[in-house]
């Protein structure tokens, strides 16, 4: 099995290496607009987006590999699934996606992609000046950065690992090696959410500024709520359906939802 965790890993750093040269350019041009020049020039060091982006890629690299490779092992303990990914590495026992569950996927992504946007023209934009003075607009470069990095760089850290450490820990504590209780499954799902949304807490006080409660508020609520429906499809379906909804949360904002909208 260390082979197979090994060459897993390799293949989520690959992608998490390529999504770096999409993901930090995107970034930084979602930073321009609430900064000043000289404020980007001193947080960039004057450095050029190449070589940024090559830096951004390597350490996605070594961090997702990291993750990857404790993150299936971890998964193996607590009865977790991605058998769809090992079938890749696995002589005549290619396995495909579950249609229903696949549905599934999709459609839970989708409900994140118009919570997401729904929830900032219709609510947010009255209620927090600078969201009301901006107009998104789709971008390839955030479709394939969302796709890539968030679909399978923040599913690695936040299900793969995170929620699969979480209810490792929760069985030895509870003496059990198998069949937690659900509240221990579900209480693993929304403190990995509540986590990834506070890690959105810095990029969203350089965005806006003074975090007050209802910036607060919408940090929580929009990066959260699909957290708690990627938790359960990576749970109760397995790894690679988390991925898929993901991956449909960015593809129905930026396709979808943005053009509908706005």
């Amino acid at each position: 099995m260390k082979r197979m965790d090994l060459k897993l890993a390799l293949l989520i750093a690959g992608i998490c290496f390529a999504s770096g040269f999409l993901l930090l350019p995107y970034q930084m041009e979602s930073l321009k607009s609430a900064m000043s020049a000289n404020e980007f020039e001193e947080m960039t060091g004057g450095a050029s987006l190449v070589v940024l982006s090559l830096v951004s890629s390597v350490q996605l690299f070594i961090m997702s590999f990291t993750l990857a490779f404790f993150g299936f092992k971890l998964a193996r303990h607590t009865g977790f699934s991605f058998d769809i990914l090992q079938s890749l590495f696995e002589k005549g026992k290619k396995r495909l996606f579950n249609r229903l569950s696949l549905l599934l996927s999709i459609i839970l992504g989708t409900v994140t992609g118009f919570i997401i946007v729904g929830s900032d023209r219709y609510y947010f934009q009255y209620q927090i000046q600078q969201i009301g003075g901006s107009t998104p607009e789709f971008s390839w470069l955030g479709l394939f950065a969302g796709v890539l990095a968030g679909g399978v760089f923040e599913e690695t850290l936040m299900r793969l690992f995170l929620v699969s450490l979480l209810v490792w820990i929760f069985q030895i504590t509870a003496g059990r090696k198998r069949q937690l209780p659900k509240s221990y499954i579900w209480a693993a799902i929304i403190l990995a959410s509540l986590v990834f949304a506070a890690g959105h807490l810095p990029f969203t006080s350089m965005v806006f500024g003074d975090l007050t409660g209802m910036i607060l508020f919408r940090c929580f609520l929009l990066n959260g709520i699909g957290g708690l429906f990627f938790g359960y499809l990576y749970c109760k379906k397995g790894f690679e359906y988390a991925i898929v909804s993901h991956m449909f949360a960015h593809i129905s904002m930026q396709l979808l939802f943005i053009p509908l909208f706005y």
